[in-house]
């Protein structure tokens, strides 16, 4: 990392477009992190079907009876299904078939350079083809549910958990800019960039605008450790204020990828899904 920090600050100082580029290209290729043993216990417990999205083979995993109420597990940015690990069995008890799955380039999906709004493309298209009576979101995962419920406004959902959120793209590029260290040049050409590949604006791409859009959802917590140092507890906290009907429960010392598999999450869960059923 320390040369590539090095690296893209020399181009940003004298190639800002080029810089912009190397910077997509790191942003296209999500890491891949090593499961725990627990977690691929889960995985290999359930059922796996491999669907077709764009050019990606997607890992798909079912647990439970297909007759069951459904929920449906959405990762985050570099997470795979397997970081539900911890959950799995307690909404197995509670009755539900669970459906998780590896985003493009993630986990045990095909590989290939990928982007944020691939992700949130996959998301929408998973809640349309399943119709889940409960989502639980990690991360990048709940702005991606936050899209796809915002354009599938015919579904009802019974409830949706967010396990932190991030607030907006702009905020997730000014921690771009931290981690590689580049200046606003390398910034504004990379803004130029996505929003020439998406044909959407930045500015646009925030929970502000599409929580204002979500009205098909009965119930709905949002959940943060307030030492997360990947995101800010106070991205959930501006997530709850476009949300206001939501419940948010502020908890301490679980960080950002611990929360998932807490003690703490699955007592929350045991109460919340039990008031569903």
């Amino acid at each position: 990392m320390k040369l590539l920090r090095a690296y893209l600050s020399f181009l940003d100082a004298v190639a800002p477009s080029l810089a912009a580029k190397k910077v997509y290209q790191v942003m296209s290729n999500p890491r891949i992190k090593k499961l725990r043993n627990f977690e691929t216990e889960v995985l290999d417990q359930s059922v796996k079907i491999t669907i077709k999205f764009k050019q990606f083979d997607i890992q798909t995993y079912h647990w439970g009876r297909a007759s069951n109420r459904k929920a449906l597990l959405v990762h985050g940015w570099e997470g795979q299904a397997g970081n539900f690990g911890g959950v799995v069995p307690l909404l197995l008890e509670k009755g539900f078939q669970v459906i998780s799955f590896d985003a493009p380039s993630h986990g045990y999906s095909s590989k290939g350079h990928t982007n944020l709004f691939e992700y949130m493309a996959l998301v929408s298209h998973l809640v349309r083809e399943h119709e889940p009576d409960f989502i639980l979101s990690h991360s990048f995962g709940s702005i991606s549910t936050a899209v796809a419920l915002s354009e599938n406004q015919h579904l009802k959902i019974e409830q949706w958990i967010l396990v932190t959120s991030p607030f907006s793209f702009k905020e997730r590029l000014e921690g771009v800019r931290q981690m590689v260290s580049v200046t606003d040049r390398t910034i504004s050409k990379l803004v130029d960039k996505f929003e020439s590949d998406t044909q959407m604006l930045v500015e646009d791409m925030s929970m502000e605008n599409y929580c204002a859009k979500i009205a098909n959802v009965a119930k709905i917590s949002i959940i943060h450790s307030l030492d997360d140092k990947i995101l800010p507890i106070e991205t959930s906290r501006k997530v709850h204020a476009q949300l206001p009907t939501a419940e948010m429960i502020e908890l301490k010392g679980l960080g950002h990828y611990r929360i998932l598999w807490s003690d703490e999450l699955k007592e929350i869960l045991e109460e919340k899904v039990a008031k569903i059923l």
